[in-house]
């Protein structure tokens, strides 16, 4: 994809030229690599160009965050599962690990996915506590929107880093040392306390050619997420579960308010609910915080080769995840939105023509997966929701993915109202996403909910409108249904498994590290 199809922060070769280019280097997450170059921190950063490219790096990183953190997020649930197909996919037992939620300290899923996610996201960490660093030494015009921008993406690594582990260390200097956790509460605080300040400083919206980088509305997406989840973010977790913190549901409906009735935002109609995710979805009025691709070698969005028939796709797909038959059977049939799955015969999405599985008999994907050790290629309905991109290079699309839309701000302000006592105000915005879903009106009808009775749609509705974006480990946490929740090859697990267990890795390098409960 060439740089306007998707504008990544183009214009002149001058500091926001090198920006782009920067931003769309391959992101190295090598803490051991030895640099050969006299560079440094110190003696680099010394005008606006080189900052803005310190900046690209920072959010180069976020392509991370669609990998191990997306995969933990998405498998441990009922929306995704990695069969073993054959001598496919089996990788020492880490994604039954994961989805079976039997992982430990110590199990295969811990060594790779687990400790993959804390890598990345403290990487993300470091790239900005560098940068901003190195501001203390050198001033221009537009210093204070870095550092805003700056500010919001740590906030937001730490935000995923919180999500996941609870408790982290917070990290706000360049020194090389052994560090103590804080609390998730203190996190939490950590977190809001940059998100507002940094507000101020950013812009509501950029101009097209900077399309991507971080406004006011990714600060309002990020706090509206955090107070709908505060009683699990602020909470302790013990080896018994959660002891839910304080609730702030009346703060999620006042930033959920800020992108609803900001005129940069609007939803996508029902014929173009699909720009969501498409390859020019850069432009979709709908996306409020994306990680940007393009369709170059090592810079695409690759989720096309984790699910798709190693037949169907130029780049030798994978034919890995699927969903589980019980989340595509959720979908009716007049739900638009059941438009992202493939089921029965299958063909090629470069060609058209039909494809055959590689014993020479059509592929055939089929919603069944009696057997998660022993599946068959074609088992498993297959999720593509990020649509074809026609330009792709190999596995690499240009879609980019957004971590937050205005669609599930809808439904943030829904769950708050309703649980604050507003069922047939949650309903009403609940009703604003479904008349865009449905071929047919399928409104809900309030007088038949109660607040109790909601929940439980709600969590629907947001299966509905957001599988596969990466929200359902949290959404079923929030909801108390992790851990107790049964789905296909899932029993009930411990409660504390509602937090990922730290890395063992990390704590044999930082001893000041506690493990957490239960594990």
């Amino acid at each position: 994809m060439s740089l306007s199809r998707t504008p990544v922060f183009t214009r002149s070769m001058g500091a926001a030229g090198v920006f782009a280019l920067l931003l769309l280097a391959p992101a190295c997450t090598d803490l051991t690599e030895v640099p050969s170059s006299s560079i440094t921190p110190q003696n680099f950063y010394r005008n606006e160009t080189e900052v803005l490219g310190g900046l690209a790096s920072v959010y180069a990183q976020l392509r991370s965050t669609v990998d191990d953190y997306y995969n933990l997020s998405e498998i441990s649930t009922d929306e995704m599962i990695v069969p073993t197909r054959g001598q496919d996919w089996y990788d020492n037992g880490q994604w039954i690990d994961i989805h079976r939620q039997t992982w430990g300290a110590t199990s295969p899923a811990a060594g790779s996915l687990i400790n993959g996610a804390w890598v990345n996201l403290f990487q993300g960490v470091a790239r900005a506590n560098i940068v901003l660093d190195a501001l203390n030494r050198v001033n221009f015009a537009d210093k204070p929107v870095v550092v805003a921008e700056l500010r919001t993406l740590r906030a937001f690594y730490y935000y995923l880093l919180m999500d996941m582990f609870g408790g982290v260390p917070i990290v706000t200097d360049i020194a090389i040392q052994t560090r103590a956790q804080n609390t998730r509460a203190e996190v939490f605080k950590f977190i809001e306390d940059e998100l507002t300040a940094a507000r101020a400083d950013l812009p509501a919206s950029w101009p097209a050619e900077m399309n991507g980088r971080i406004t006011k509305g990714a600060t309002d997406a990020i706090l509206a997420s955090m107070y709908l989840n505060a009683q699990v973010f602020t909470g302790t977790v013990t080896t018994a579960g959660l002891q839910p913190g304080t609730a702030r549901w009346q703060d999620a409906v006042t930033a959920s308010d800020r992108l609803l009735n900001s005129p940069v935002y609007s939803l996508e109609s029902s014929a173009t609910w699909r720009h969501n995710f498409s390859a020019d979805n850069f432009s979709s009025p709908e996306i409020i915080f994306a990680v940007k691709f393009t369709d170059q070698a090592g810079l695409g969005l690759n989720f096309m080769m984790r699910f798709l028939h190693y037949t169907q796709y130029n780049g030798s797909p994978w034919n890995g995840f699927a969903t589980l038959a019980e989340t595509f059977n959720a979908f009716t049939t007049t739900d638009l939105r059941k438009q992202i799955f493939l089921e029965g015969t299958q063909f090629n999405l470069d060609n058209g023509l039909p494809v055959n599985d590689r014993s020479g008999q059509p592929l055939v994907f089929d919603p069944n997966i009696p057997d998660i050790t022993q599946a068959t290629e074609g088992a498993g309905v297959r999720i593509v929701k990020w649509s074809y991109d026609p330009a792709h290079v190999a596995e690499n699309a240009g879609n980019d993915y957004a971590h937050f839309r205005l669609g599930e701000i809808y439904l943030i302000k829904a769950e708050a109202l309703n649980e604050l006592g507003n069922t047939a105000g949650a309903v009403a915005l609940v009703n604003v996403i479904r008349a865009r879903a449905y071929s047919t009106p399928s409104p809900l009808d309030p007088a038949a909910f109660n607040q109790a009775t909601f929940r439980d749609q709600i969590l629907k509705e947001r299966l509905l409108e957001l599988t596969a974006e990466g929200k359902r480990r949290q959404d079923l946490i929030r909801m108390g249904k992790y851990t107790q929740g049964t789905w296909a090859f899932k029993a009930v697990s411990p409660p504390y498994k509602i937090l990922m267990p730290i890395p063992q890795a990390q704590i044999e390098t930082n001893p000041l590290l506690k493990q957490n409960p239960g594990y």
